[in-house]
């Protein structure tokens, strides 16, 4: 009965279930929080790792840098301005290991790129129209100029990989010696040599992550780091995880990043991809322009 003498006895034990059930969720709460967090800074770090930047804590004497950077440029105030300290941009730059897989680019996607999926396929479409002159639809029977060293198909760096994947053994049915006879060009490029023949030395394999069995065509750089070649089928989603969602940086901000993980992207096809960029062309204001004055006579004293 609802006054009876088990009523107390009822609800205090309703009471404790449901105060024991509050506890749990909290402590569910608490944890999945922790995991949001973390997961959070996962995928941070790896979305910096992938585009080659990623912003860290100011080091230590970031007022005194930043007085001297004002002083440079003769821009001194009396006394300290810490809100000029705070917009000084400090930044990390990711050196991609020269050991173990390489992550290949990633497909451009929305993202925290500011670009909708419509303004992602008109701006690859556009980039490929600039930089090949033909549309993105087309790529696939594209086939670059064989003397072209910084566009390269896909086809064409898997017979790059073929060559050195087999260049001290050769193969079945032909010898080494041979072999390197048939590919003599890739006596340079196998050769590692700080001497100054264009730096395209010491090509290696790497594994790429995520694609069992297939192997990354590279180059060592200036600073004995390993540098992928990206395929021209790629090309566009490279330069997209550096440029957009780094923020739209400049062409030259780009290819520092760029420099670091990539053998073949120079400015050139930086530059054709931040001209069609749609983000930054609105970023361009074209203000009033200025009215060309005719400059007055002088006057003629006679």
């Amino acid at each position: 009965p609802a006054d009876g003498p088990y009523r107390d006895v009822a609800l205090v034990a309703a009471l404790r279930s449901v105060s024991a059930e509050l506890e749990a969720a909290e402590e569910d709460h608490a944890r999945a929080t922790k995991r949001l967090e973390l997961t959070r800074e996962l995928f941070d770090w790896a979305s910096g790792a992938i585009s080659g930047y990623s912003k860290t804590k100011k080091p230590e004497g970031a007022k005194e840098l930043a007085r001297k950077r004002r002083k440079k440029k003769n821009v001194w105030d009396e006394g300290d301005n810490d809100d000029v300290v705070e917009e000084i941009n400090y930044e990390e730059r990711f050196v991609p290991p020269n050991e173990g897989a390489l992550i290949p680019p990633i497909a451009a996607t929305p993202g925290s790129s500011r670009m909708t999926e419509e303004q992602i396929v008109a701006h690859r479409d556009a980039f490929y129209r600039k930089l090949c002159g033909i549309p993105h639809v087309e790529l696939s029977s594209f086939s670059p100029p064989a003397n072209s060293v910084n566009l390269k198909s896909r086809a064409q760096l898997d017979e790059c990989v073929f060559i050195v994947e087999h260049w001290d053994t050769g193969t079945e049915d032909v010898d080494m010696m041979d072999f390197r006879r048939q590919h003599k060009t890739f006596y340079t490029k196998m050769k590692v040599s700080k001497e100054n023949i264009g730096r395209r030395t010491g090509h290696h394999l790497r594994d790429l992550a995520g694609i069992e069995g297939r192997k990354a065509f590279c180059r060592y750089g200036k600073n004995d780091e390993s540098l992928m070649y990206v395929p021209l089928e790629e090309l566009y989603d490279a330069i997209f995880e550096v440029h957009c969602l780094t923020g739209h940086r400049a062409w030259l901000a780009t290819k520092k990043i760029t420099n670091m993980k990539y053998a073949n992207i120079p400015q050139g096809h930086i530059m054709c991809f931040v001209e069609t960029c749609p983000v930054c062309s609105s970023k361009k204001t074209t203000g009033p322009k200025r009215q060309k004055t005719e400059p007055e006579e002088e006057e003629v004293k006679v």
